[in-house]
C-alpha cells in the first residue's frame, strides 16, 4: 500500500491553495449590503403570525459544516489532477547498425566447398545463424556482382531477413565482382538509418577481386571510415585460384585496416566459415541501450465522484428533514 501511495503524483499542485478560498470570502468579505430599496409592510407582524413563519435564524449544524469542507476538500483533489506513475516498463533499443555485404557473383555457384555444397550455399548457412544470433541488432543486406544493391534495409526484422537471405542465387545480379561498389552502397544504407547515435557495422564477404567498380575500393573505404563504418572483410574460397577469380587478400586486409576491423580468411569448408562468423559475433557484442517507460493513470475521477455522493446525500437528508417537519 505504501509502495502504490509512493507512486502517485499531482498535475497541479498548486490548485491546492483553493481550499482556503471558503474563508476568504467569509471573513474578508464585507457581509453588509446597501440597500437601495425599501418597502414597508406596516402589516408584516401579522403576515408572519398568518405564514406561521419561525422568525428564529436557521442554525447550521456541525455535520452539515463538517461535510461542506469535506465535499470541497475533495473538489480540490480533484482539481489537482492526482495521478498514478506506474512502475516503468524497460524496453531495449538496439544500439548496433550491422549491414552484411555478400559477393553472389557468377564464381559464388562454385561446388567446391567441404560437404557437396555450392559457395554461396555455405554462406547462406552460415549467415542465417549469425542473423539468429543477433536478435537485438538491426541488420540490413547488400548484395554484389558485377552490380551492387541494398537487398534488405536496416531493420530488426530477422525473419524477412531470412528470407531475403534464402533467395540469393549466384549471378542474380551480374558474374563480374564489384567490391568498391558495394562498400559504397552499404555506407549510403548505414547512413540512412534512424538511430544516429548507434555504432555502424559492415561486414563484407567475397571470393574473388575487384573487377567491375566504378568506385575503387580503398576509396570506399574511406568513405566508410569517414562516417565511422566499422568494416570486416571476410575472403572465402580457393585462395590458391588464379585470374579474376583469385580473392585479392591485400585489398580485403587493406579495406579492414582503414575502418578499423578485421580480416579473416576461410577456405572452402563451411565450419571454417562458422567459425569466422563466430569469432566476429565475439568481438562485436550486441549493444543495447534500456529505456523506461510510465504511465500516468489519471485518479480525479475518485475524489470528484466521491464529493458528487456526499452532495446527493446532504441534498436526500435535507429533503427527508423537510418532509419530515
Amino acid at each position: 500500500m505504501s509502495e502504490y501511495l509512493s507512486r502517485i503524483d499531482f498535475a497541479w499542485p498548486w490548485a491546492a491553495l483553493l481550499i482556503f478560498l471558503p474563508l476568504i470570502g467569509r471573513y474578508f468579505l464585507s457581509q453588509d449590503r446597501e440597500v437601495k430599496e425599501q418597502v414597508r409592510v406596516p402589516f408584516l407582524p401579522e403576515l408572519i403570525d398568518e405564514l406561521k413563519l419561525n422568525s428564529q435564524p436557521v442554525r447550521t449544524g456541525k455535520l452539515s459544516s463538517l461535510l461542506f469542507w469535506l465535499v470541497w476538500l475533495l473538489l480540490v483533489v480533484a482539481l489537482c489532477r492526482p495521478e498514478y506513475l506506474t512502475p516503468p516498463q524497460h524496453i531495449q533499443k538496439p544500439m548496433r547498425d550491422v549491414v552484411l555485404i555478400l559477393d553472389v557473383s557468377g564464381s559464388m555457384a562454385k561446388n567446391d566447398v567441404q560437404g557437396g555444397v555450392t559457395r554461396l550455399q555455405a554462406v547462406q548457412a552460415s549467415v542465417r545463424k549469425f542473423v539468429a544470433a543477433r536478435q537485438s541488432d538491426r541488420i540490413g543486406l547488400v548484395i554484389f556482382a558485377s552490380q551492387a544493391w541494398p537487398f534488405a534495409p536496416v531493420s530488426e526484422d530477422k525473419q524477412a531477413l531470412q528470407t531475403r537471405i534464402n533467395q540469393l542465387a549466384p549471378g542474380m545480379v551480374g558474374q563480374q565482382t564489384a567490391i568498391g561498389d558495394a562498400l559504397g552502397v552499404g555506407v549510403k544504407l548505414l547512413d540512412n538509418t534512424t538511430d544516429k547515435a548507434a555504432s555502424k557495422l559492415a561486414i563484407l564477404l567475397t571470393d574473388g577481386n575487384d573487377t567491375a567498380s566504378q568506385l575503387a575500393p580503398a576509396l570506399a573505404a574511406q568513405l566508410a571510415a569517414a562516417h565511422h563504418v566499422q568494416v570486416h572483410t571476410i575472403a572465402f574460397g580457393d585462395i590458391n585460384s588464379t585470374g579474376d577469380d583469385k580473392v585479392d587478400l591485400p585489398l580485403m586486409q587493406n579495406i579492414a585496416q582503414i575502418t578499423g576491423g578485421q580480416s579473416w580468411t576461410a577456405a572452402n569448408s563451411g565450419a571454417a566459415l562458422d567459425s569466422v562468423w563466430k569469432e566476429i559475433d565475439a568481438i562485436t557484442p550486441v549493444q543495447v541501450k534500456s529505456i523506461g517507460w510510465s504511465w500516468h493513470v489519471p485518479l480525479f475521477q475518485w475524489p470528484l465522484l466521491l464529493a458528487l455522493g456526499l452532495l446527493v446525500l446532504l441534498a436526500v437528508g435535507r429533503f427527508i428533514r423537510e418532509r419530515a417537519a
